[in-house]
This record gives C-alpha cells, structure tokens and sequence, in this order.
C-alpha cells in the first residue's frame, strides 16, 4: 500500500468554506479513484492547518493520482484561495492496521 499526504495552512477565516467544499466535493471524487483504500483529514483550528491522508492499493494507484494529474489538478483547484504553504509527500505503507 502507498499513502499521499497533502499538507497545508487554510487562509484565516477560509476553515469552515474549505472543510464543507472537501465533504461536500472532494470527498466523493477521491473515492471513485481506482485503487483508492481510505482518505482521513486532520485539522488543527488553532493554528489553521490541516493535512490529508489518503490510502492507495498501489504506487502505482497513488502515482496515477499524483502531481501533475488531471485529478489532484482539479482537487487542489478546487481549494485554491483556502491554502497556503501546501506540501504533498508520497509514502510507503510499512504497517498499519484495518
């Protein structure tokens, strides 16, 4: 299994607009990716930051919906004006459970 994380601040003020756009669009289009396991969201309201982990079968699930894909594209367009100082990282899965 392979993860990505995307990490970002949310503009001051942006928290909520950013958290109903990811449950209400974001959301539902990460699940319909091929492969795709899981998807969490983390956020710390005190320092407006928050962090995605999605769960990929493969690298290459997790490759094909990487940057510069089409889909992440469209994720991250999505959400541009409610991120700053974004960092996307891609991880193997060395353990875990579920």
């Amino acid at each position: 299994m392979h993860a990505r994380t995307i990490t970002a601040n949310i503009v001051p003020g942006r928290l909520e607009e950013a958290l109903q756009i990811f449950r209400e669009e974001i959301h539902p289009m990460i699940e319909k990716q091929p492969g795709h396991i899981s998807t969490s969201l983390f956020i710390d309201r005190d320092r407006n930051r928050a962090q995605t982990v999605t769960i990929w079968e493969s690298r290459a699930a997790e490759q094909a919906t990487s940057e510069p894909s089409d889909y992440l594209s469209k994720v991250l367009g999505r959400l541009n004006g409610f991120l700053a100082n974004r960092h996307v990282a891609s991880w193997e899965v060395a353990a875990g459970s579920g």
